[in-house]
């Protein structure tokens, strides 16, 4: 080796060694703790939640508590048609390849050059550029698009469990619109006797024309309810078939009861929410990507040091290479130092300060948002369960009154239009009773959705955002 090769090796290393140990350490992100302090004061005050919970802390699973094998069927089929799903794994994808683009300053960058031919010379050109990442500008943009990644990934997650409870309420509404007009066409059918009975009575001059006309009026009141209950149940059928992503066509049927409602589900602390729900994760992860942000974009302003190292080998038909040899090696470093920039570095510092803070707020606002759904959850509890009990008290009464006109009518101390009137008594008291378990199951729905609890059991595979993606895209891991 030459002198000349010694002190350009001995130039590099010394250079590398500089970059490796004065580059600047990164900030460290804010924690979880400190932004939940930050961004939501308030719930310092409220260890427990204000309305009563259930103790311990919440489970996964909710699904199969519901113990509807078809709901499962259709949960897992929407896992694998749903559109908005697909979306947010191709994000995660765009997110994986982000951070793989933003990584890539962090290693040297080598390159050929040259130029071969009838020409009068040519030459071959092997260069290695590196950028002394040392005031963390390279690191803070990989660091960001890493946190950004891990915010979609948590996007995904929650995008599966937030297709998985619509799934459920959306099954759920189609079985309760099926049961409804049910009712409904009964109530009709009942009606429609009595009109017949009317006819009859006003016929053989037992009656006025006044009744018959009211039982006629109110059979078109039953029957305009009816039409209304099917153009629910159809509409409700298109939505549950654009969940699964199959044609609308509102074929999809329902013909099976209401499920029980589960036990009330462990509600944690308020204070454990904003750690569990995935939503609440990419919130946190994009406030660290903005933390990031800014520190690359304030390292910008200060200079920028690179090595590069060259080899070259020239051929030339015309000139004498006089006191030089071939291959030409050569070391160099280059600073470039902002001077005069139109204010755009700094604009750019700004930016990306106040983006931080933008960060901050809508992590304060999604906080504040997930406490007041478990909240208003754990509320309609209580106020379900009163008017279920309620209206079930109805239903039996309306059923022991049913029960005693048919003895009556049929010793005949009363006519078949009294049973008939009774009969639809209790098919409305069974209507409202249905309509309002529907509401119970779907609130129910939003609160284990709103707790944070996983649709499937912890250990179960899923569908991964992998499953979605392009042809030869690589498949990402989703942490649940």
């Amino acid at each position: 080796m030459t002198y000349s090769m010694r002190k350009n090796a001995l130039f590099l290393l010394l250079a590398i060694q500089f970059g490796l140990l004065s580059g600047c350490a990164l900030e460290k992100p804010p924690a979880a703790s400190e932004l939940a302090s930050h961004a939501i004061p308030a719930s310092d005050d409220h260890r427990q939640w204000v309305n009563g919970a259930v103790m311990g802390d919440p489970t996964d699973g909710w699904l199969a508590s519901f113990n509807d094998a078809q709901l499962n069927r259709l949960v897992r089929e929407a896992m694998t048609h749903n559109g908005d799903l697909a979306l947010a794994a191709i994000r995660v994808q765009q997110a994986e390849s982000l951070v793989a683009e933003q990584s890539s300053g962090l290693l040297p960058a080598a390159g050929v050059k040259g130029r071969v031919g009838e020409s009068e010379s040519q030459y071959l050109s092997v260069g290695v550029s590196w950028e002394l990442d040392l005031w963390g500008r390279i690191r803070a943009q990989a660091r960001a698009a890493r946190s950004e990644h891990a915010a979609s990934e948590a996007d995904y997650v929650w995008a599966q469990r937030v297709i998985a409870a619509t799934t459920a309420k959306a099954w759920f509404a189609l079985i309760k619109c099926t049961q409804l007009e049910s009712k409904l066409q009964q109530i009709v059918d009942a009606q429609a006797e009595i009109v017949k009975i009317e006819d009859h009575r006003v016929a053989i001059g037992a009656a006025p024309q006044t009744e018959v006309e009211d039982a006629r009026n109110k059979l078109r009141v039953r029957q305009d309810a009816l039409i209304q209950a099917t153009l629910a149940k159809n509409r409700a059928a298109q939505a549950m078939e654009l969940l699964l992503g199959r044609y609308p066509g509102g074929e999809i049927q329902a013909e099976q009861d209401m499920p029980t409602l589960p036990a009330a589900p462990p509600a944690g602390l308020p204070a454990s929410l904003v750690e569990r729900r995935p939503d609440m994760v990419a919130a946190s992860q994009r406030v660290a990507a903005a933390f990031d942000q800014r520190q690359s974009a304030q390292a910008a302003r200060l200079p920028d040091i690179s090595i590069n190292a060259a080899i070259t080998g020239i051929r030339s038909n015309v000139l004498t290479l006089m006191d030089s040899s071939s291959p030409v090696k050569g070391v160099s470093a280059t600073l470039l130092a902002p001077i005069f920039t139109g204010g755009r570095l700094k604009a750019q510092a700004d930016y990306y300060t106040q983006a931080q803070k933008a960060a901050m707020v809508a992590y304060g606002n999604c906080a504040l948002a997930a406490l007041s759904e478990v909240e208003a959850g754990l509320q309609a509890e209580t106020r379900y369960a009163a008017r279920v009990t309620q209206l079930q008290a109805r239903v039996d009464e309306s059923q022991t009154l049913l029960g005693r006109q048919e003895a009556r009518a049929t010793i005949g101390s009363v006519d078949r239009r009294s049973v008939l009137e009774n009969r639809q008594a209790l098919l409305l008291a069974q209507k409202d009773l249905v309509d309002v378990r529907g509401d119970q199951l779907d609130q129910r729905v939003d609160l284990l959705l709103a707790l944070g609890g996983d649709w499937q059991r912890s250990g179960v595979a899923g569908t991964n955002a992998g499953d979605f993606a392009l042809a030869d895209a690589p498949a990402s891991n989703v942490a649940h």
